[in-house]
């Protein structure tokens, strides 16, 4: 599974533990409530990153970056077709 497609099985689990639905949320944020469910199903082709922060904040979350380390070759080869 991609981090992703993680963020948005927690962005609905969060979601779900306050209570609100996706229209809810979305009304909190600004947005649609469209946008909420495709980034919770992880079929959105495009979203703002300040979008997603504002959807965090509202559930008490935010991103941040780790370090992943680089990856082997055999990583690079088994991703070679997802480019």
């Amino acid at each position: 599974m991609s981090s992703l497609a993680d963020l948005g099985i927690s962005i609905q689990q969060l979601r779900k533990a306050k209570g609100w639905s996706q229209a809810e949320l979305a009304r909190l944020a600004g947005l649609d409530r469209t946008t909420i469910g495709a980034l919770e199903r992880d079929t959105y082709t495009d979203i703002g990153i300040r979008k997603v922060q504002r959807v965090l904040q509202l559930l008490g979350k935010t991103l941040i970056t780790k370090d992943i380390g680089m990856p082997t070759l055999d990583d690079l080869n088994q991703t070679k077709g997802d480019w």
